[in-house]
């Protein structure tokens, strides 16, 4: 699915922008066009992440919850980690709504600090050599109309001096206090580490802006500078927040409550029933040929699951 060039941007600069194929967003894009508009959204929700957990995966709602597992989307991962035994780690689309006046309260999403995701998805320090993880942001707006996109900045080769580590010049991380307002961040970095402020500041003067439409994904790093910008007040502006592992990294945390959790109800089992042996490989399921696989414990998964279409002739065949 990727290019040489979009896999060396990843590793070496952070992140790259492209556009999904129709197959893959039309079906999530024309449920939310239906069922998730501006008439439809509570005006007073106004921070990270989507209503009460609705949208996060499962969602119950077959066109989001077969974007989550698209193998398209695996395939590109696993490029990007060099592994085909990768795990989800995020699901959730949300909105963000613009507006009418500035709102700079300390903990504010309208105007993001510049931060890296890393601080409160794993509890350790990102290995700029070695990367583990992947997220992603896939819009299902035309930025023109809306603004918000995101800003990041591209890292500059070994020597860049706003990426050397540790990555501790941010709020929340080593005593600093978390704040998530772009003026009171910074404002609070000129008074209390000047060296820090000089840093953050240079971020912003580099910063570049995702210009995107229905279906553009941004694929970026943990480690990698970013931030969310305003939305034009009165517009919607919906996305996808993804990520994935390697199997074998440590530390890293689900953003998701557990994927088995809303079992009992048809709509868990249902995603198992319909997927891939590889898009339930996401979810920890164990791939055909795993040494997990004995003919009873495939009996026994087929036993749970044939009433919703899994087919285990894979795994017997595998054994």
């Amino acid at each position: 699915m990727l290019t040489k060039d979009q896999i060396n941007s990843w590793k070496h600069e952070g992140a790259f922008v492209m556009q999904l194929p129709s197959e893959v967003i039309n079906p999530p894009l024309n449920w939310l066009n239906n069922n998730f508009t501006l008439d439809q959204i509570d005006p007073d929700h106004l921070d990270f992440g989507s209503p009460d957990q609705k949208f996060e995966f499962p969602t119950s709602i077959a066109p989001l919850d077969d974007l989550v597992l698209n193998e398209r989307l695996i395939v590109a991962v696993q490029q990007l980690l060099d592994s085909i035994d990768i795990r989800l780690l995020q699901a959730d689309l949300w909105p963000k709504i613009g507006v009418g006046s500035d709102n700079h309260e300390a903990q504010a999403n309208t105007d993001q600090r510049m931060h890296m995701d890393y601080g409160n998805n794993t509890m350790l320090h990102p290995d700029w050599q070695s990367p583990e993880a992947v997220a992603a942001i896939i819009y299902y707006d035309d930025g023109v109309e809306t603004a918000g996109g995101t800003a990041y900045v591209p890292r500059q080769g070994d020597a860049d001096p706003v990426y050397q580590p540790p990555f501790i010049h941010m709020p929340g991380q080593a005593g600093k206090p978390f704040f998530n307002d772009r003026r009171t961040v910074e404002s609070w970095f000129d008074k209390n580490d000047s060296d820090a402020h000089k840093l953050r500041s240079e971020l912003y003067l580099r910063e570049q802006l995702v210009n995107f439409k229905p279906g553009t994904i941004l694929f970026y790093r943990h480690d990698l500078w970013h931030r969310g910008t305003p939305v034009t007040p009165g517009k919607l502006r919906r996305v996808h927040n993804l990520a994935w592992r390697r199997a074998d990294a440590r530390g890293w945390s689900n953003w998701n409550q557990g994927w088995a959790r809303q079992s009992y109800y048809g709509h868990v089992e249902s995603i198992i029933g319909r997927s891939t042996p590889l898009q339930r490989s996401l979810l920890d399921f164990p791939m055909p040929g795993d040494r997990y696989w004995t003919p009873q414990r495939i009996d026994h998964v087929d036993a749970r699951y044939g009433f919703y279409g899994f087919d285990s002739a894979p795994y017997r065949q595998a054994l």
